[in-house]
Protein backbone atom coordinates (compact mmCIF):
# COMPACT_ATOMS: atom_id res chain seq x y z
CA UNK A 1 0.00 0.00 0.00
CA UNK A 2 1.22 3.36 -0.57
CA UNK A 3 0.27 5.07 2.37
CA UNK A 4 2.16 8.66 1.18
CA UNK A 5 -0.68 9.20 -1.06
CA UNK A 6 -3.70 7.61 -1.27
CA UNK A 7 -3.96 6.10 2.54
CA UNK A 8 -3.70 9.20 3.75
CA UNK A 9 -7.70 9.96 3.19
CA UNK A 10 -8.21 6.82 5.03
CA UNK A 11 -6.06 7.05 8.31
CA UNK A 12 -7.57 10.65 8.48
CA UNK A 13 -10.48 8.95 10.13
CA UNK A 14 -8.70 7.30 12.91
CA UNK A 15 -6.60 8.82 15.59
CA UNK A 16 -4.06 6.64 15.52
CA UNK A 17 -2.90 4.10 13.06
CA UNK A 18 0.36 1.69 12.97
CA UNK A 19 1.56 0.46 9.94
CA UNK A 20 5.31 -0.97 8.48
CA UNK A 21 7.03 1.33 6.12
CA UNK A 22 6.11 0.96 2.23
CA UNK A 23 9.10 0.11 0.46
CA UNK A 24 7.42 2.85 -2.07
CA UNK A 25 7.59 5.45 0.05
CA UNK A 26 8.78 8.36 -1.99
CA UNK A 27 12.60 9.28 -0.87
CA UNK A 28 12.55 7.18 2.09
CA UNK A 29 16.48 5.95 2.27
CA UNK A 30 18.07 2.35 1.72
CA UNK A 31 17.92 0.59 5.23
CA UNK A 32 14.83 2.78 6.56
CA UNK A 33 12.35 -0.04 5.56
CA UNK A 34 12.04 -1.90 8.91
CA UNK A 35 11.10 2.21 10.91
CA UNK A 36 7.87 2.11 12.50
CA UNK A 37 5.21 4.15 11.30
CA UNK A 38 2.46 5.65 13.46
CA UNK A 39 -0.08 7.98 11.97
CA UNK A 40 -1.43 10.49 14.37
CA UNK A 41 -4.65 12.75 13.25
CA UNK A 42 -3.96 16.06 15.97
CA UNK A 43 -6.87 17.67 14.17
CA UNK A 44 -9.13 18.71 11.41
CA UNK A 45 -6.47 20.57 9.34
CA UNK A 46 -3.23 18.47 11.48
CA UNK A 47 -1.79 15.53 11.19
CA UNK A 48 1.70 13.62 12.06
CA UNK A 49 3.46 10.55 10.83
CA UNK A 50 5.55 9.13 13.67
CA UNK A 51 8.63 7.06 12.19
CA UNK A 52 10.13 4.81 15.22
CA UNK A 53 13.40 2.58 14.50
CA UNK A 54 12.14 -1.35 14.83
CA UNK A 55 14.99 -1.70 17.73
CA UNK A 56 14.99 1.36 20.14
CA UNK A 57 18.28 2.73 21.06
CA UNK A 58 20.56 5.07 23.10
CA UNK A 59 19.41 7.83 20.64
CA UNK A 60 15.53 7.23 21.00
CA UNK A 61 15.75 9.71 24.21
CA UNK A 62 15.74 12.18 21.78
CA UNK A 63 12.96 13.03 19.54
CA UNK A 64 12.62 15.71 16.37
CA UNK A 65 9.84 17.40 14.63
CA UNK A 66 10.37 17.70 11.05
CA UNK A 67 7.55 20.54 8.73
CA UNK A 68 7.68 22.03 5.60
CA UNK A 69 5.34 24.38 3.80
CA UNK A 70 2.67 23.16 0.53
CA UNK A 71 3.94 19.44 0.55
CA UNK A 72 3.08 16.24 2.00
CA UNK A 73 6.03 15.86 4.52
CA UNK A 74 5.48 12.09 4.91
CA UNK A 75 8.27 11.14 2.05
CA UNK A 76 10.98 14.08 3.61
CA UNK A 77 13.94 12.30 3.33
CA UNK A 78 15.22 13.99 6.52
CA UNK A 79 13.10 12.80 8.98
CA UNK A 80 13.67 9.26 7.58
CA UNK A 81 17.39 9.81 7.48
CA UNK A 82 17.45 10.55 11.40
CA UNK A 83 14.87 7.81 12.17
CA UNK A 84 17.59 5.11 10.39
CA UNK A 85 20.16 6.53 13.23
CA UNK A 86 17.94 5.48 15.82
CA UNK A 87 15.98 9.33 16.46
CA UNK A 88 12.39 9.28 16.46
CA UNK A 89 10.72 11.81 14.57
CA UNK A 90 7.59 12.79 13.84
CA UNK A 91 6.39 14.02 10.27
CA UNK A 92 4.25 17.07 11.13
CA UNK A 93 1.47 18.38 7.71
CA UNK A 94 -0.63 21.50 7.89
CA UNK A 95 -3.61 21.10 5.58
CA UNK A 96 -5.66 24.07 5.95
CA UNK A 97 -5.76 26.93 3.42
CA UNK A 98 -4.67 25.14 0.34
CA UNK A 99 -7.60 27.04 -1.62
CA UNK A 100 -6.30 30.79 -1.17
CA UNK A 101 -2.23 30.24 -2.53
CA UNK A 102 0.57 29.63 0.02
CA UNK A 103 -0.81 29.71 3.43
CA UNK A 104 0.56 32.43 5.78
CA UNK A 105 3.42 30.86 7.59
CA UNK A 106 1.88 31.51 10.98
CA UNK A 107 -0.96 29.41 10.34
CA UNK A 108 1.36 26.46 10.25
CA UNK A 109 2.90 26.45 13.32
CA UNK A 110 0.21 25.11 15.87
CA UNK A 111 0.24 21.82 14.04
CA UNK A 112 3.82 21.63 14.68
CA UNK A 113 3.56 22.61 18.68
CA UNK A 114 0.88 19.51 18.37
CA UNK A 115 3.80 17.77 17.00
CA UNK A 116 5.94 18.07 20.02
CA UNK A 117 4.06 18.24 22.47
CA UNK A 118 2.88 14.58 21.49
CA UNK A 119 6.62 13.79 21.39
CA UNK A 120 6.85 14.95 24.63
CA UNK A 121 4.23 12.74 26.07
CA UNK A 122 5.79 9.45 25.09
CA UNK A 123 7.44 7.44 27.67
CA UNK A 124 11.34 7.98 27.40
CA UNK A 125 11.98 10.66 25.28
CA UNK A 126 13.87 13.61 27.27
CA UNK A 127 14.38 16.17 24.34
CA UNK A 128 12.70 17.16 20.93
CA UNK A 129 14.35 19.21 18.42
CA UNK A 130 13.20 21.03 15.19
CA UNK A 131 14.73 19.70 12.04
CA UNK A 132 14.10 21.96 9.05
CA UNK A 133 15.06 21.83 5.49
CA UNK A 134 15.09 24.26 2.72
CA UNK A 135 12.22 26.15 2.89
CA UNK A 136 11.18 24.38 6.37
CA UNK A 137 13.85 26.34 7.61
CA UNK A 138 12.12 29.73 8.04
CA UNK A 139 9.01 28.21 8.89
CA UNK A 140 11.45 26.44 11.51
CA UNK A 141 12.90 29.50 12.71
CA UNK A 142 10.04 31.67 13.06
CA UNK A 143 8.38 28.71 15.33
CA UNK A 144 11.11 28.78 17.73
CA UNK A 145 11.22 32.70 17.82
CA UNK A 146 7.47 32.33 18.79
CA UNK A 147 7.59 29.98 21.10
CA UNK A 148 10.79 31.01 22.71
CA UNK A 149 8.80 34.95 23.02
CA UNK A 150 5.50 34.62 22.70
CA UNK A 151 3.22 36.24 19.56
CA UNK A 152 4.90 39.52 19.73
CA UNK A 153 8.02 37.74 17.99
CA UNK A 154 6.29 38.20 14.77
CA UNK A 155 4.49 41.41 15.34
CA UNK A 156 5.85 45.06 15.54
CA UNK A 157 5.70 48.38 13.81
CA UNK A 158 9.27 47.14 12.03
CA UNK A 159 7.08 44.60 10.00
CA UNK A 160 5.81 45.04 6.73
CA UNK A 161 2.97 42.78 7.61
CA UNK A 162 2.67 41.61 11.05
CA UNK A 163 1.32 38.08 12.15
CA UNK A 164 -2.03 38.06 13.83
CA UNK A 165 -0.71 36.06 16.83
CA UNK A 166 -4.14 33.79 16.82
CA UNK A 167 -3.19 30.43 18.37
CA UNK A 168 -0.36 31.68 19.04
CA UNK A 169 0.18 32.13 22.73
CA UNK A 170 1.52 28.93 24.52
CA UNK A 171 3.65 27.25 21.43
CA UNK A 172 5.22 24.30 23.07
CA UNK A 173 9.28 25.15 22.50
CA UNK A 174 12.08 23.07 20.92
CA UNK A 175 15.39 22.04 22.84
CA UNK A 176 17.04 22.57 19.70
CA UNK A 177 17.25 23.82 16.24
CA UNK A 178 18.82 22.11 13.34
CA UNK A 179 18.97 24.15 10.00
CA UNK A 180 19.56 21.71 6.56
CA UNK A 181 20.33 24.15 3.66
CA UNK A 182 18.59 27.15 5.19
CA UNK A 183 16.62 29.73 3.28
CA UNK A 184 16.04 33.23 3.87
CA UNK A 185 12.08 33.16 3.47
CA UNK A 186 10.66 36.11 2.46
CA UNK A 187 14.22 37.36 1.19
CA UNK A 188 14.55 34.41 -1.07
CA UNK A 189 11.33 35.12 -2.49
CA UNK A 190 12.37 38.70 -2.70
CA UNK A 191 15.62 37.95 -4.79
CA UNK A 192 13.74 36.14 -7.32
CA UNK A 193 12.05 39.67 -8.19
CA UNK A 194 12.36 40.25 -12.30
CA UNK A 195 13.15 44.38 -12.46
CA UNK A 196 13.24 43.75 -16.51
CA UNK A 197 9.30 43.53 -16.29
CA UNK A 198 7.38 46.58 -18.01
CA UNK A 199 3.45 46.40 -18.75
CA UNK A 200 4.09 45.56 -21.93
CA UNK A 201 8.14 43.97 -22.86
CA UNK A 202 10.90 43.83 -20.89
CA UNK A 203 13.65 46.72 -19.88
CA UNK A 204 16.55 45.21 -22.02
CA UNK A 205 18.89 47.56 -19.52
CA UNK A 206 18.01 45.08 -16.26
CA UNK A 207 17.26 42.04 -18.76
CA UNK A 208 19.76 39.85 -17.07
CA UNK A 209 18.50 36.67 -19.44
CA UNK A 210 20.45 38.59 -22.55
CA UNK A 211 24.06 38.26 -23.95
CA UNK A 212 24.45 41.85 -23.99
CA UNK A 213 24.10 41.72 -20.32
CA UNK A 214 26.04 38.95 -19.77
CA UNK A 215 24.23 36.02 -19.81
CA UNK A 216 25.53 32.70 -21.65
CA UNK A 217 23.11 30.35 -22.57
CA UNK A 218 24.38 26.87 -21.73
CA UNK A 219 26.94 28.18 -19.60
CA UNK A 220 28.56 30.31 -17.30
CA UNK A 221 27.26 34.26 -17.38
CA UNK A 222 29.37 36.46 -16.33
CA UNK A 223 28.03 40.16 -15.19
CA UNK A 224 29.47 43.15 -14.99
CA UNK A 225 29.94 45.09 -11.93
CA UNK A 226 28.10 48.25 -13.81
CA UNK A 227 25.25 45.72 -14.55
CA UNK A 228 24.84 43.85 -11.24
CA UNK A 229 25.06 47.45 -9.97
CA UNK A 230 21.78 48.80 -12.29
CA UNK A 231 19.81 45.29 -11.50
CA UNK A 232 19.70 45.57 -7.68
CA UNK A 233 18.92 48.61 -7.91
CA UNK A 234 16.15 48.40 -10.02
CA UNK A 235 15.11 45.07 -8.11
CA UNK A 236 14.67 46.71 -4.63
CA UNK A 237 12.52 49.72 -6.52
CA UNK A 238 10.28 47.04 -8.01
CA UNK A 239 10.27 44.99 -4.73
CA UNK A 240 8.55 48.38 -3.25
CA UNK A 241 6.83 48.95 -5.60
CA UNK A 242 4.79 45.40 -5.76
CA UNK A 243 4.83 45.19 -1.80
CA UNK A 244 3.30 49.26 -1.60
CA UNK A 245 0.59 47.52 -4.12
CA UNK A 246 0.00 44.95 -2.22
CA UNK A 247 -0.60 47.20 1.10
CA UNK A 248 -2.32 49.61 -0.92
CA UNK A 249 -5.28 46.73 -2.16
CA UNK A 250 -5.03 45.39 1.72
CA UNK A 251 -6.39 48.93 2.74
CA UNK A 252 -9.02 48.37 0.44
CA UNK A 253 -9.91 44.98 1.39
CA UNK A 254 -10.00 46.88 5.30
CA UNK A 255 -12.56 49.44 3.94
CA UNK A 256 -14.67 47.26 2.61
CA UNK A 257 -13.85 48.10 -0.89
CA UNK A 258 -12.16 45.24 -2.03
CA UNK A 259 -13.10 42.59 -5.00
CA UNK A 260 -13.87 40.10 -1.55
CA UNK A 261 -14.17 41.55 2.51
CA UNK A 262 -11.22 38.79 3.57
CA UNK A 263 -8.77 39.02 0.81
CA UNK A 264 -8.18 39.26 -2.86
CA UNK A 265 -6.13 37.22 -5.47
CA UNK A 266 -2.87 38.54 -6.53
CA UNK A 267 -0.67 38.01 -8.90
CA UNK A 268 2.82 39.61 -9.19
CA UNK A 269 4.61 38.87 -12.81
CA UNK A 270 7.94 38.26 -13.35
CA UNK A 271 9.00 36.71 -9.62
CA UNK A 272 10.03 33.06 -9.80
CA UNK A 273 8.06 30.30 -7.35
CA UNK A 274 10.20 28.34 -5.36
CA UNK A 275 13.98 28.06 -6.82
CA UNK A 276 13.18 30.08 -10.10
CA UNK A 277 13.36 33.63 -11.21
CA UNK A 278 15.45 36.23 -11.70
CA UNK A 279 18.41 35.67 -9.81
CA UNK A 280 21.84 36.33 -11.08
CA UNK A 281 23.53 34.39 -8.32
CA UNK A 282 22.12 31.19 -9.92
CA UNK A 283 23.51 31.85 -13.09
CA UNK A 284 26.45 33.35 -12.24
CA UNK A 285 28.24 31.19 -9.25
CA UNK A 286 30.90 34.28 -8.24
CA UNK A 287 27.48 35.96 -6.80
CA UNK A 288 27.14 34.06 -2.80
CA UNK A 289 30.35 32.53 -3.87
CA UNK A 290 31.92 31.33 -0.75
CA UNK A 291 31.63 32.63 3.33
CA UNK A 292 32.66 35.86 4.31
CA UNK A 293 34.43 33.83 7.62
CA UNK A 294 36.29 30.14 8.27
CA UNK A 295 33.81 27.61 9.19
CA UNK A 296 34.16 23.64 9.10
CA UNK A 297 34.37 21.32 6.33
CA UNK A 298 33.50 18.35 6.13
CA UNK A 299 35.37 16.74 3.17
CA UNK A 300 34.58 13.23 1.11
CA UNK A 301 37.75 11.52 2.55
CA UNK A 302 36.90 12.32 6.25
CA UNK A 303 38.58 14.92 6.47
CA UNK A 304 37.44 18.02 8.53
CA UNK A 305 39.00 21.60 8.35
CA UNK A 306 37.85 24.66 9.00
CA UNK A 307 38.21 26.84 5.84
CA UNK A 308 36.68 29.81 3.86
CA UNK A 309 33.82 27.86 3.03
CA UNK A 310 33.46 27.75 -1.08
CA UNK A 311 30.27 26.89 -3.12
CA UNK A 312 31.10 24.50 -5.56
CA UNK A 313 27.73 24.72 -7.80
CA UNK A 314 27.69 24.37 -11.37
CA UNK A 315 25.39 27.69 -13.27
CA UNK A 316 22.08 27.19 -13.59
CA UNK A 317 22.61 27.01 -17.61
CA UNK A 318 18.97 26.49 -18.43
CA UNK A 319 16.33 28.54 -16.98
CA UNK A 320 12.15 29.24 -17.79
CA UNK A 321 11.72 33.08 -18.33
CA UNK A 322 8.21 32.65 -20.03
CA UNK A 323 7.00 35.33 -18.39
CA UNK A 324 3.35 33.99 -20.00
CA UNK A 325 3.70 30.75 -18.22
CA UNK A 326 1.24 31.60 -14.69
CA UNK A 327 3.12 29.43 -11.46
CA UNK A 328 6.48 29.64 -13.36
CA UNK A 329 7.91 32.90 -14.13
CA UNK A 330 4.65 34.46 -12.24
CA UNK A 331 3.47 34.31 -8.57
CA UNK A 332 -0.01 33.27 -8.27
CA UNK A 333 -1.46 34.04 -4.51
CA UNK A 334 -3.60 36.30 -2.66
CA UNK A 335 -3.13 40.15 -1.13
CA UNK A 336 -2.75 38.77 2.30
CA UNK A 337 -0.49 35.72 1.71
CA UNK A 338 2.13 37.77 -0.62
CA UNK A 339 2.64 40.39 2.01
CA UNK A 340 3.22 36.94 4.76
CA UNK A 341 5.75 35.12 2.76
CA UNK A 342 7.58 37.62 0.43
CA UNK A 343 7.62 41.04 1.67
CA UNK A 344 10.70 42.68 2.95
CA UNK A 345 12.05 46.04 3.01
CA UNK A 346 15.33 47.01 1.23
CA UNK A 347 17.76 50.16 1.70
CA UNK A 348 19.49 51.97 -0.65
CA UNK A 349 22.44 49.84 -0.58
CA UNK A 350 20.62 46.82 -1.31
CA UNK A 351 23.46 44.08 -2.89
CA UNK A 352 24.12 40.60 -3.55
CA UNK A 353 28.27 40.21 -3.48
CA UNK A 354 30.37 37.34 -3.49
CA UNK A 355 30.14 36.33 0.48
CA UNK A 356 26.70 38.56 1.78
CA UNK A 357 23.46 39.81 0.94
CA UNK A 358 23.54 43.59 1.83
CA UNK A 359 20.52 46.36 2.38
CA UNK A 360 17.99 43.84 3.57
CA UNK A 361 15.95 45.13 6.40
CA UNK A 362 15.61 41.18 7.89
CA UNK A 363 13.02 42.29 10.82
CA UNK A 364 10.81 43.39 8.47
CA UNK A 365 9.77 40.26 7.52
CA UNK A 366 8.29 38.10 10.10
CA UNK A 367 8.97 35.12 7.86
CA UNK A 368 12.70 36.55 7.63
CA UNK A 369 14.93 33.67 8.86
CA UNK A 370 17.78 35.87 9.36
CA UNK A 371 14.90 37.92 11.38
CA UNK A 372 13.78 35.33 13.54
CA UNK A 373 17.03 33.76 14.42
CA UNK A 374 18.13 36.62 16.48
CA UNK A 375 15.25 35.28 18.82
CA UNK A 376 16.15 31.86 19.24
CA UNK A 377 18.69 31.13 22.29
CA UNK A 378 18.71 26.85 22.28
CA UNK A 379 21.36 25.18 20.53
CA UNK A 380 21.47 25.67 16.94
CA UNK A 381 23.03 23.66 14.13
CA UNK A 382 23.30 25.51 10.41
CA UNK A 383 24.48 22.84 7.93
CA UNK A 384 25.02 24.31 4.38
CA UNK A 385 25.47 22.19 1.25
CA UNK A 386 28.64 23.51 -0.78
CA UNK A 387 27.16 22.21 -4.06
CA UNK A 388 24.30 25.15 -3.68
CA UNK A 389 23.37 28.69 -3.69
CA UNK A 390 22.74 29.07 0.09
CA UNK A 391 26.37 28.80 1.94
CA UNK A 392 26.25 32.29 2.40
CA UNK A 393 22.54 32.79 3.40
CA UNK A 394 23.11 29.60 5.70
CA UNK A 395 25.97 32.44 7.24
CA UNK A 396 24.00 35.06 7.37
CA UNK A 397 21.19 32.80 9.01
CA UNK A 398 24.43 31.87 11.58
CA UNK A 399 25.73 35.32 12.57
CA UNK A 400 21.89 36.49 13.56
CA UNK A 401 21.18 33.43 15.79
CA UNK A 402 20.79 34.72 19.79
CA UNK A 403 22.19 31.03 20.44
CA UNK A 404 25.61 30.97 22.59
CA UNK A 405 25.41 27.11 21.29
CA UNK A 406 25.83 27.46 17.91
CA UNK A 407 27.49 25.63 14.97
CA UNK A 408 28.10 26.35 11.48
CA UNK A 409 29.61 23.09 9.07
CA UNK A 410 29.16 22.29 5.39
CA UNK A 411 29.21 19.65 3.50
CA UNK A 412 31.52 19.34 0.75
CA UNK A 413 29.79 18.77 -2.94
CA UNK A 414 26.49 17.92 -1.18
CA UNK A 415 23.36 19.47 -3.55
CA UNK A 416 20.58 21.04 -1.95
CA UNK A 417 18.75 17.24 -1.79
CA UNK A 418 21.92 15.89 0.03
CA UNK A 419 22.97 13.82 -2.78
CA UNK A 420 26.58 14.50 -4.34
CA UNK A 421 27.01 16.77 -7.25
CA UNK A 422 29.83 14.98 -8.75
CA UNK A 423 30.90 11.20 -8.30
CA UNK A 424 34.01 12.64 -6.55
CA UNK A 425 32.43 13.69 -3.74
CA UNK A 426 31.22 10.48 -2.48
CA UNK A 427 28.38 9.75 -0.35
CA UNK A 428 27.07 13.00 0.95
CA UNK A 429 24.09 12.08 2.36
CA UNK A 430 25.34 10.03 4.86
CA UNK A 431 28.60 12.62 5.49
CA UNK A 432 25.58 14.95 6.31
CA UNK A 433 22.88 13.06 8.61
CA UNK A 434 26.06 11.09 10.52
CA UNK A 435 27.28 14.80 11.26
CA UNK A 436 23.86 15.74 12.57
CA UNK A 437 24.10 12.82 14.57
CA UNK A 438 27.51 13.64 16.19
CA UNK A 439 26.27 16.85 16.99
CA UNK A 440 22.95 16.36 18.93
CA UNK A 441 25.07 13.85 20.55
CA UNK A 442 27.62 15.28 21.74
CA UNK A 443 28.05 15.14 25.65
CA UNK A 444 26.28 17.66 27.18
CA UNK A 445 24.25 19.09 24.76
CA UNK A 446 21.30 17.54 24.95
Amino acid sequence: MNFSRTGVALAAMLAVFSFATPSSAQNAPVGASDVKVTYIRFGPVSEGFLLEPAEPGPNSRVAMVFSHTNRDNYGERPGWFMAQRGYRVMLVNYRGDRDVGDPAPENYLPSISMGISHLRSLPGIEKVILLAHSGGSHLGVLYQNVAENGPAACQGPEKVYPCTGKDLEKLAPADGVVLLDPTLGAAHQMTAMDPAVLEEGRDPALDMFTEANGFVAGGKANYSPEFAAKFYTGQATRNAQVIDGALERLKQIEAGKGAFKNDEPFVVRGIGVRALGARPYQTDPTFLAHTKVPHLLLHADGREETVIVPSVREPLTTHPRDLEVLGSMNYDTTVRNFLANAAIRTTADYAVTPDDIVGVEWASAYSSTPGNAAGITVPTLVLTMSCHYLVVPGEIIFDRLAATDKAYASVEGATHGFDACRPEYGDTAKRTFDFVDRWVGEKGRF
